[in-house]
């Protein structure tokens, strides 16, 4: 199985071997992708009407975390508390999941990845969570990934639960979060202070989660299985198609 990974662009200051604006994509990816025999497909960030072509080109996708979402895709207002995005990287992301959803691919999104699709179907996000939902719950830890930062709920009746249970614990880095729910989305995760932690479709081709399994997985046989059910519905649906 092919399994896209949309690439996320260098921002930050240049290196000898990430110079500005290239397009990266974490190893993390990567490896749980080869770790369990597919191949993985770096979609660079191409226009949104090149999308379809690259999209042809894989079985699911896989959208990393990465730089907030421009405020300018959800609300009319500009938000002066984002951090650093860029509009390109938006349009092509938005671009990816409207097409895979037209092709019935299925997506998992992370972090970032989850907002995207929830923006891409019409909901929309908190800008900042500090500011305008505040809680206890830490949902910008500034440990590593491989350590929990909170515990999330689970519907009992959902696909997440499949894999995870009804709880478990997970890291979180993240200042945006989910607040008005994407069209034909379902919430079937929430943390503690009701942030919305994971959504599915109706058709369960589609799953977005706001941690990081990607850094969880080798250590927590759970976190796994969200990656293996995740390619077990691509092979399922590739095998439909």
């Amino acid at each position: 199985m092919k399994i896209g990974i949309t690439a996320n662009v260098n921002l930050g200051e240049p290196t000898k071997f990430c110079l500005p604006y290239a397009n990266v994509t974490p190893s993390s990816f990567i490896e749980v992708v080869t770790q369990h025999n597919q191949i993985p497909v770096i979609l660079p960030i191409v226009p949104p009407k090149l999308v379809p072509e690259l999209v042809a080109m894989v079985d699911a996708v896989i959208i990393p975390g990465g730089q907030d979402i421009a405020s300018c895709f959800f609300e009319d207002v500009a938000d002066d508390k984002a951090d650093e995005y860029f509009i390109p990287h938006d349009e092509f992301e938005l671009a990816v999941v409207k097409e895979a959803i037209r092709t019935k691919k299925p997506i998992l999104g992370v972090c970032r990845g989850h907002q995207v699709i929830n923006v891409a179907l019409g909901g929309d996000l908190y800008q900042d969570l500090p500011e305008q939902l505040p809680s206890e719950v830490n949902h910008e830890q500034r440990n590593t990934g491989e350590l929990f930062a909170h515990s999330v709920k689970i519907n009992a009746d959902s696909e997440l639960a499949k894999a995870l249970g009804e709880q478990t614990k997970v890291n979180s880095r993240h200042h945006q979060g989910l607040r008005k729910i994407g069209d034909d989305l379902h919430v079937v995760a929430t943390a503690p202070d009701g942030v919305v932690e994971a959504i599915e479709s109706e058709d369960g081709l589609i799953t977005g989660v706001q941690w990081h399994p990607e850094d969880l997985w080798k250590d927590d046989a759970k976190q796994e299985k969200l990656f293996t059910d995740f390619f077990n519905r691509a092979k399922k649906q590739h095998n439909h198609n």
